[in-house]
């Protein structure tokens, strides 16, 4: 689990940082603003979900199953 964890982080990094870029762009359209927040937030929060959260409860779930 560790060692895909570190294998996919860097990718998973790169496309977040692509898609807040890219929506830093529209950010200044007032238009558009609202939906390049939500692209933003969406994408860092779905970055932490799946890179500190997930792992952690995997983690607990399976010292559960092992004591």
């Amino acid at each position: 689990m560790i060692d895909a964890g570190a294998v996919r982080f860097r990718p998973m990094m790169l496309t977040a940082a692509a898609v807040i870029v890219g929506s830093a762009v529209i950010l200044f359209d007032p238009i558009f603003q609202g939906l390049a927040i939500a692209l933003m937030a969406g994408e860092i929060g779905s970055l932490a979900l799946s890179r500190m959260t997930v792992p952690v409860v995997y983690y607990i779930v399976n010292r559960r199953r092992s004591v």
